[in-house]
Order: C-alpha cells, then structure tokens, then sequence
C-alpha cells in the first residue's frame, strides 16, 4: 500500500507490483474516491524514477567550488562526520542558532517531512523555519473568515450546477479532482475560470475572465456589491449565520462596480453576469487555488472572495459554497503528537523560508545563517531573489547539508549530500490538502544503494553531534504507532491499517456550513467590518514603477513538473523540454519580439532569457514564465525566480511571487 508522496492536492493511493525484491509497476487504486484508478502524468512512471541512472546511491562529500557540482563519493561514517563537524563548528563560533533548517513538502508525509527532523532541529537549538511559501497567504484570509472549518468535500462537487476554478488550473495541477469537477460538468454544470493566463483547464471553460494579476480581490469585492444591489443576497441566512451583514452595504460603499471593473480590467458587465450566476445557479462552488494569492494584498483578496459564497447562500446547498485547503481535515491528523517540547532549547528566532536571499547575505543578521541543512525542498531553483540566495548558497563560509534524491541546483551548491530513500523504500502517513482521505505508506522494497529515509539520517546526524535524548532515537514504527494511537475517532485508524487510507469524518456531512456551525470564535461566518474587501498589490499597483518596467511577470506550474520535481525526469522534460515565456501580441509587436524569439526578461533584481510565444493566451501587460524547469535550463543559469521578490504579506507573512513588474528586451531575432 502507497501514497503518493508529492505536494500536490490529489494524494493518490497506490499499490507497488514487486518481482524479486525489485519494484517493476505501481498499481492506482480504483477503490480510492479521489484516485478513482489512475495516476497522473507526473507519477505513473515513478518506478522508474527510483531506479533512475542520476539517483543519488552513495554520499557525496564537495569537492570543488560550490556550485560547480564536484564531488566524490563518500562513506556514510565520512560523509556524517563532515556534515556534524561543519554543524558543531557553527554553533562553536556564533552559538546554535547560526544553524537554519530549510525544508517543505517535497514529500508530504509526517515521518518523512519533520518529525524527528523537527526533534533534532529542536535538540541543536537551530533558528525556527517560517514555512509560508506556499498557500499561507490564502489560508489565512479564507480562515479570517470561516475559521478551521471543513469545506465542500470534493466528493461533493458533482452536485454544483456552476463551479468557479479561481486562480487554479486543476488540468495540470490536480487531475484527480478535475475529473469530480468534469462530473459536475457532465450532470450540467456551468465551469468558469478565473485567471490571467489561458491555461488548459481555461481553455476548456464556458467563461474565462482574466483579472489584472494581483486584483482578484477588486473582482470578488465587485461581486459582492452587485449581489447586495441586485437583491440577490440570501439576507436570511446571511442575519442567521454571519457576524457584520448589517455593515456590508456601508463597507462596500466604495466598490461601485465601474471602479472594481476598472482596477480588475474586467469588463462590468461580466462581473455582473457572474455575480447572477453564482446567485442563481445553485448549488454554486468557488474553488480556490494558489495561484492568485502570491501577491501583496493576498490575505484580503481571498478573504474577500469567501465572502461571496456566504453572500449569495451557497452554502445552504449540497456542493455549494468553498474549497480551498479544507484545513479542518487536515488539522484532524494530529502531527503535534510527535513533537518534544522538552527537547527545545532556549527560544530560537524564527526566520522566513522566503526571505532566505535575506537570511544568508544581510551582513547585519546576528548570528549569521553558518549551517544550512536541507531537505524535501530545492530552494536554488524556486525561493524568490534567486540571485540573493544564490550569492548566499556560494558563501565559502556556510556549511551546507543536503539531504536528496538528484543532484539538483540546491544540492550542487552543498559541502555534503547524503542519498535519501524514495516513496517505495520507506514508511510513511500521509494528509492531503486537497480532499478528506489520510493515506498510509509501507516500504515495498530495500532501500536501493546506501540511500536511508530522511528520518534515519536525522536520527544519525543527532547521534554524531553527540545528542543522546531517547527521543531522537524512535523508530518510524514506534513514532506511526505513536502518531495513531492518539489520533481521534474522526479518524479510523483500524481502517487505515487495513486498506490504506481513511476518511476524515468531523461529522461535517454534505453541505458542512447549511446552518452555520463555522469554526470562527463567534461560530458563524464573520463578514469582518474592522477589514477592507480590497488590497491593493504592491508593485503591480506601482504606477512609477510601471512606467519603467510596464510588464507584470507570473511564473504558474507547468503540466508535467511539480515545483522543480520531476525537471530531471527522462519521459518529462522530453515532453517539456525548454522553458518558455508567453507575451500577447500587442506587447510583442511593440517590442519588435516574434514568435520563438530569444529574449531577456530583466527587472531590477536579476534576469533570465528564454524563447518567446507570442500568443494571446496571456494577457496584454502580463509575461507568463511558467516555473519548474532546473537552472541550468536557462543559458545564463538564472530562471524567473531571479526577478521575484523577497516581500512578504502583512498578514500571513507569505511570498509575493507574482507582484513582481518586469521588462522584455530582445537578446536576437533568431529562432528554434
């Protein structure tokens, strides 16, 4: 039994065929709801993948300059004693909060993920890792809102008469859930996407509206005011079920929709007539995304769009009202059971994965980041200000651990790599964002070479920096025992064990919210007088800034990567093999740039060059850098994370990836 490892909301359930100690195929389960029997194009040759002829099979010690992806192989007695020695001498010079780990969802499982990484992290007295890179900032807004709540169950979604992809392309990103939304589609369904870039899952929409990036929440606030100015407002249960309905109208007094139709560049008119249908078209569904919360004014955009299903009654119907990350389900998966307070020391400082340009170059910071330990995560290739953390990863004086499965752009920068076991070598358990199913992992072979579960090198780096806390010796079988002994009746853990997965049952049913019940401190929906409905973007919304740099760069996920997961894989990159940019023709034409031109896309902060499409799948005003790709990918070695910015949300404290204004020059006329 397997989950699929990888930060993506299906979290698939598989079974792993073995002949002779050697994993041949991986089997998807057709009696999981959400996987349905089949995996994604990303996944289904993983097999492959763990037998792949650049995995990393042996330790690896540095052994030229960083960067340069020199190296030679190493014990594991060496390669630990190297990796504890360049930690402890870190901590001799500036004390132990110089040591920064730095890690995400590379896998999403619990023991593989942090903890006992967390334990050990926590035992050295290590800087705390603010984990936001991802839908923090849209969870907090969602959450100032509704609270932890359950959300729609996908397994819902098929009741919806209209459902609204906001900032979410689930053809490429989520394809077991996009088939729940083609079911709706096939029992009459109305699909709406909203989203600069005409992505596959847009191109397949009834109706496509394309907001200005970064103005998302000017959108929603003009739906809102049309629903209170057409009477479409479902006043009884919005008097029944919500805090601050009477002060809306007065809130909203600004957002008359000519002035939100001119900040979003969205035509009234459409605003209009989806405001309507979200009203009348019921069950209605908003289904969120990530993509259109990576800008400054994030936390109150999808604040305010969470308002719309509440507004117009949605969530008095099956399939009707929000998804986004149904953070009740996941928080059910009590992972806090696993952590040892006692193991802290002191009260380390806490510094932003996002800002980690920052964290290793501000000559000011005290201590200085001396030892940077990695894992499940890639930060060469997609933290913001790649430039700044570039110069930082090649400092002669921090000492870097990496824990990896390739010799990715993190890696090739490291003093130590050490080979970490893949899905099918480990045991694991597994939540999902992205629907209501705890998945669990058992190994299906030995680890292949000298490759160990990320656990184990923890467990063995701890023992060498001498730490001898029996906390940091459990074994995955004794922390999954431990994890699922404590979990609560809303989750089956007999079940679990036997078929492989379970559902999260909160008792939320088919329509969760029908009569309120919100897991906000008033337990209903909180309209939020004390809070704006709109929140400008921050360099988007630069008008001197637009005059120098008129373009606004997005970097959406490309269909067959995830993040930069799978940039090396053979059948992956060959079907994506170059990065590109897409410019609309009218900009194109200005810039004197024709279809599969080379060009350079620059800001203040750094530039890449690829080749151009020019195509109206983007926007005009807008350059579309889909992510993914590795840096070498690029002929000067730089992506599109060269020009993002290390600027976080006020609230959430999460990155700005798509606030980010830009120029497109011409490098050469020639083509592909």
């Amino acid at each position: 039994m397997g989950a699929c490892p990888h930060d993506c909301p299906d979290t698939c359930a598989f079974r792993t065929r073995v002949e002779n100690g050697r994993a041949v195929a991986l089997e998807a389960r057709a009696d999981h709801p959400i996987t349905a029997g089949f995996l994604c194009g990303k996944v289904s040759d993983y097999v492959e993948r763990v037998y792949a002829p650049d995995r990393l099979l042996h330790p690896l010690v540095r052994t030229g300059p960083k960067g340069s992806g020199s190296f030679r192989e190493a014990s594991w007695d060496e390669a630990l004693g190297i990796a504890a020695a360049g930690i402890a001498g870190a901590i001799d010079r500036h004390g132990p909060e110089a040591v920064l780990p730095y890690s995400y969802l590379g896998t999403m499982g619990v023991l593989q993920g942090g903890a006992m990484a967390d334990r050990v992290m926590d035992a050295i007295g290590a800087s705390r890792l603010v984990r936001t890179i991802c839908a923090s900032a849209g969870a907090t807004g969602v959450g100032l809102a509704t609270g932890p709540s359950p959300e729609v169950d996908p397994e819902e979604w098929p009741h919806a008469r209209l459902v609204v992809c906001w900032g979410w392309n689930p053809m490429s990103t989520a394809p077991h859930l996009w088939r729940l939304i083609l079911q709706a589609r096939r029992n009459g369904a109305r699909l709406v996407v909203i989203d600069p870039f005409r992505s596959r899952t847009a191109r397949v929409a009834d109706l496509h509206l394309r907001p200005l990036p970064g103005t998302d929440g000017a959108l929603a606030a003009g739906i809102l005011r049309t629903l209170l100015d057409e009477g479409l407002a479902d006043e009884v249960w919005c008097r029944e079920h919500t805090v601050g309905f009477e002060a809306l109208p007065a809130q909203l007094a600004d957002h008359d929709l000519e002035r939100c139709s001119a900040e979003c560049d969205v035509p009234a008119a459409a605003i209009r007539d989806l405001a309507r249908d979200i009203a009348l078209m019921q069950p209605s569904l908003v289904r969120l995304g990530v993509g259109a919360q990576r800008h400054a004014g994030a936390p109150i955009a999808y604040r305010t769009i969470a308002c719309i299903p509440a507004l117009a009654g949605s969530w008095r119907h099956r399939g009707g009202g929000l998804s986004y990350i149904p953070r009740a389900t996941t928080n059910a998966l009590d992972t806090s059971l696993l952590a040892r307070p006692g193991l802290l020391r002191g009260s380390p400082r806490s510094l932003n994965m996002s800002r980690l340009g920052e964290a290793l170059t501000d000559p000011d910071l005290d201590p200085p980041v001396a030892a940077l330990v990695v894992w499940n995560a890639n930060p060469a290739a997609i933290a913001p200000d790649q430039t700044a953390v570039l110069r930082g990863l090649r400092r002669e004086d921090l000492h870097t651990v990496v824990l990896e499965h390739f010799l990715t752009d993190t890696a090739r920068y490291a003093d130590v790599v050490l080979p970490a076991t893949m899905q099918l070598e480990h045991l694991d358990v597994h939540w999902s964002w992205g629907h209501h199913y705890v998945t669990l992992n058992e190994p299906a072979i030995e680890p292949v070479a000298d490759c160990l579960p990320n656990s184990e090198i923890f467990r063995r780096l701890a023992a060498r920096l001498g730490h001898e806390d029996p906390a940091l010796r459990d074994s995955d079988e004794v922390m999954l025992d431990e994890l699922l002994a404590g979990q609560p009746s809303s989750i089956d853990v007999e079940t679990l064990r036997r078929v492989g997965f379970a559902k999260v049952d909160l008792g939320q049913g088919a329509r969760p919210h029908a009569d309120g019940s919100f897991g906000t401190p008033s337990g209903k929906f909180e309209l939020r007088p004390d809070l704006p409905f709109y929140d400008p973007p921050a360099e988007v919304a630069d008008v001197a800034l637009g005059q120098r740099l008129p373009l606004t760069l997005i970097t959406p996920k490309t269909h067959l990567f995830l993040n930069s997961t799978f940039a090396n894989g053979r059948r992956q990159s060959a079907a994506q093999p170059t990065p590109r940019a897409f410019l609309h023709p009218d900009d194109a034409a200005t810039r004197g740039v024709t279809d599969g031109d080379r060009v350079r896309i620059a800001n203040d902060r750094g530039s890449f060059v690829c080749r151009i499409t020019v195509s109206d799948d983007a926007r005009p005003g807008v350059v579309v850098a889909p992510g993914g790709w590795w840096n070498a990918a690029y002929e000067d070695g730089a992506s599109p994370q060269a020009l993002t910015s290390q600027l976080l949300t006020e609230l959430g404290e999460a990155p700005t990836f798509n606030d980010c204004r830009v120029e497109v020059r011409l490098e050469s006329a020639s083509s592909e």
